[in-house]
């Protein structure tokens, strides 16, 4: 992966923005085709969308969990105002074709080759990188802290650079995955024990990238839960 490249799908989604919003200036000093830099466009808004409604994505799933309990364990019936509404998206702007990382990452690495480029040209178009990035990418280590609301235990992180956390967790048989996580913080909606029975839950998580895991497990975090 390239370095300059922001590892945040939010913070891509900026760094798209200002590059696209800027690259038409320089389209003769680096010798690119109109269709290249109306490309570079669309991207960055149609990508811009999806980062954008993500968020409601994960609202309605949350929503919808607490709607399976309370149709499986709650109490009274389940009504109809009690279905979480689907969510409402902005307008989908022109599809484009997959793989927007790799053609901003092309695009930007033939700029950075052209004699004309410079580091100011590449600092304003957000385009320049550093060792220093890569290895704070390669040493990192999530910090987990563990607690319980309203019957579930909610596991609290820092996304930071990250597109988020793979977490894994072992309720006594060893770890399993369970779940990735892009939003801080994690709920976990697993059923508690039976009624009356406790037990010890333990989770760790690693952070990941499109490309992967990167870095190491987080240290182990447990917390008893009692159904």
């Amino acid at each position: 992966m390239d370095y300059f490249i922001k590892r945040n799908d939010e913070q891509f989604a900026l760094q798209l923005g200002n590059f696209s919003s800027k690259i038409g200036d320089y389209a003769t000093l680096f010798n690119l085709t109109p269709e290249e830099v109306t490309q570079a466009e669309k991207d960055a808004v149609f990508f811009n969308w999806v980062v954008n409604n993500l968020p409601k994505v994960e609202t309605y799933k949350q929503n919808w969990f607490n709607f399976k309990r309370i149709a499986r364990v709650g109490e009274g019936n389940v009504v109809e105002n009690t279905v979480p509404n689907p969510p409402v998206f902005e307008s989908m702007p022109g599809l484009v074709p997959p793989n927007i990382q790799g053609r901003f990452a092309m695009l930007a690495k033939r700029i950075k080759a052209h004699q004309n480029y410079t580091t100011a040209i590449g600092e304003n178009l957000g385009i320049e990188g550093s060792e220093q990035q890569r290895a704070a990418t390669e040493d990192v280590q999530p910090i987990l802290k563990a607690t319980m609301s309203g019957g579930k235990v909610i596991i609290e992180w820092k996304k930071y650079n990250h597109e988020g956390i793979v977490i894994e967790k072992d309720t006594g048989n060893g770890f399993t995955v369970l779940d990735k996580s892009i939003h801080p913080n994690y709920t976990d909606n697993s059923a508690l024990p039976p009624q009356g029975q406790s037990a010890l839950w333990r989770y760790r998580a690693m952070y990941f990238l499109r490309e992967g895991n990167v870095g190491d497990w987080s240290d182990i975090v447990t917390i008893p839960v009692t159904g």
